[in-house]
C-alpha cells in the first residue's frame, strides 16, 4: 500500500506509524511523502525516527550499530533515519534520559532553523518580485513562502517547548 503523508512533526509522524502497524500495516520506506507499507502482524513493530548527527549520514556505521542492538534500519532520507524493532523484543525508545532527548530536539530545532533562514531569505526576495512586478504569481508564491516559513518556526517553537519540558523533568 502507497500512502502520501506530509509530516513535519516527529512525534506526530512515529505515533501514525505505531497505528498503521496496530492496523497490520509494516512501513517498509519512505520518499517525499509516499510511504510505502506491507501486510504485517498488528502490533508487530515499534517504530523510532532519528536525525543523525552529521549532514553525510553515515549510513554504515550506524546501521552495523542498529542491527547489533536489534534494531532494523528501514530507510534514510538525509538526515532522517527511519526505525524499527520487533515489539516482541520489548519497548523500543532511543533516547531515554533527559539529556539525549534534549539534544536530539536542539539537532532537529538547529535544522529548522537553518531552513527558515532560507525560507525567510527566499520569503523576502519574492515579495519584493511582488511589490515590483505586482503579478499575482509573485504574490501566490510570497504567500506560499510565508506560509512554509511559519511552519518551521512553528517546529522551532515546538522543540524549544519540548527542551525546556525534559530540563524540568530532569531536575
Amino acid at each position: 500500500m502507497l500512502k502520501f503523508k506530509l509530516y513535519y512533526d516527529k512525534d506526530a509522524e512515529e505515533a501514525w506509524l505505531k497505528k498503521m502497524c496496530l492496523d497490520g500495516w509494516e512501513f517498509k520506506k519512505f520518499f517525499l511523502g509516499f510511504y510505502t507499507f506491507k501486510p504485517c502482524e498488528p502490533g508487530e513493530y515499534n517504530y523510532q525516527i532519528d536525525l543523525l548527527d552529521n549532514w553525510k549520514g553515515d549510513t554504515v556505521d550506524y546501521s552495523s550499530f542498529m542491527s547489533n542492538v536489534g534494531v532494523q534500519v528501514v530507510g534514510q532520507w538525509w538526515r532522517w533515519v527511519y526505525l524499527k524493532k520487533k515489539a516482541s523484543d520489548g519497548p523500543f525508545e532511543m533516547y531515554t534520559d533527559v539529556e539525549s532527548k534534549i539534544a536530539q530536539y536542539r539537532r532537529i530545532g538547529n535544522l529548522f532553523k537553518v531552513f527558515s533562514f532560507v525560507e525567510a531569505i527566499c520569503f523576502f526576495v519574492e515579495l519584493i518580485g511582488a511589490v515590483n512586478t505586482g503579478d499575482y504569481i509573485f504574490v501566490i508564491f510570497t504567500v506560499l513562502l510565508a506560509a512554509i516559513f511559519l511552519t518551521m518556526i512553528r517546529i522551532v517553537w515546538k522543540c524549544k517547548l519540548k527542551i525546556e519540558k525534559f530540563k524540568r523533568e530532569g531536575m
